[in-house]
């Protein structure tokens, strides 16, 4: 491994470190930047810490890492370097140091991490040389003004198959005997919310149910003739999960859908997290739905209820990498 300069340093981030570190990028993602606003969950948390590199005792750069999936998969999110030192080799140097704090553990086996499709063309063959492609989706926006809108809540009670879920109940699904009745949920064995990839087992719950994004989780089950059947059935035809989060713009919503259902019920779905993201939104909001097909026609069509306007988001998909160190799942 290279050899850091002298006036370099690896530091482990705390709150305290947060002005520093959001004055690294002053403008990502357009005025839709996360880490101003759920800094606190990316240095600490379940599994969680953060990586600052420091320069002449400087910030320079940050990084966050999670470990997922019982203790076998490192997460790197929200890396980024200051300006005037991206490809200066302060990166090349900084992500191995930490990796180097994860890797000679016996439990990690996989390095994950998600990026968009302008990443990959630049990059692409270069992360292909290490990680793997494992998924796609697609991304589909609008934007909205919640003052704009004018309308009374529907509550579930409007939809008897769609209801709220609670962390018992995604344990439930989680913990289902085997993986193969969970594919229709998620093809890829993942679930991914946010831009964060678990794998679909229980030990992940704690984890994505403790988040400062307000993430809530919304299933619809299949109809059934008699309340019997209906307990019968533990696995819902179609899974949402909604968060969101302040940033410059106003609020950020991503409503993440998984499953196999029909275009009214993904429709339903996708109404109930536009009419929460107003709920929660705070002037304007950008509304990205993550599904496996573009969804864009579906939007359209909401578009003649709710005052949506298309999104000049310059990504369209959403990529899941994966490096494997050592067989770790069957």
């Amino acid at each position: 491994m290279e050899q850091m300069p002298s006036d370099e340093e690896l530091c482990i981030a705390s709150l305290a470190d947060r002005d520093s570190v959001v004055a690294i990028a002053d403008d990502v993602h357009s005025g839709a930047d996360y880490l101003p606003a759920t800094y606190p969950s990316l240095v600490q948390g379940p599994g969680v810490r953060g990586y600052i590199y420091k320069k002449g005792g400087k910030t320079v750069g940050f990084m966050s890492t999670q470990v997922i999936d019982g203790g076998r998969t490192l997460l790197t999110t929200a890396g980024r370097i200051v300006e005037e030192y991206r490809g200066s080799g302060v990166y090349g140097r900084f992500k191995p140091l930490i990796l180097d704090q994860y890797i000679r553990s016996p439990d990690i086996c996989y390095l994950t991490f998600t990026v968009n499709n302008l990443n990959m063309a630049v990059n692409g063959q270069r992360l292909l040389r290490t990680y793997r492609k494992v998924s796609e989706r697609a991304v589909t926006s609008v934007e909205l003004t919640s003052s704009d809108f004018s309308f009374q809540r529907k509550t579930e009670s409007d939809n008897p198959r769609m209801r709220i879920l609670s962390s018992d109940d995604m344990t439930s699904i989680m913990s289902s005997e085997s993986l193969d009745d969970l594919l229709h949920l998620f093809p890829d064995r993942r679930m991914i919310l946010d831009w964060k990839p678990y794998r679909a087992m229980p030990e992940n719950v704690p984890i994505i149910t403790n988040t400062c994004t307000h993430c809530v989780f919304v299933a619809t089950y299949a109809e059934s003739s008699s309340p019997l059947d209906r307990a019968r059935s533990s696995l819902p035809r179609i899974l949402s999960a909604g968060s969101y989060y302040r940033c410059k713009i106003g609020t950020h919503y991503a409503a993440d859908l998984f499953g196999d259902g029909s275009e009214d019920e993904l429709r339903a779905h996708i109404t109930w997290h536009i009419l929460r993201s107003v709920e929660t939104g705070n002037g304007n909001v950008a509304f990205n739905v993550y599904y496996t097909r573009n969804l864009d026609e579906i939007m359209a069509d909401l578009a003649k209820t709710f005052p949506l306007r298309k999104s000049n988001l310059p990504f369209k998909q959403q990529i899941l990498l994966e490096r494997e160190l050592k067989s770790g799942f069957l």
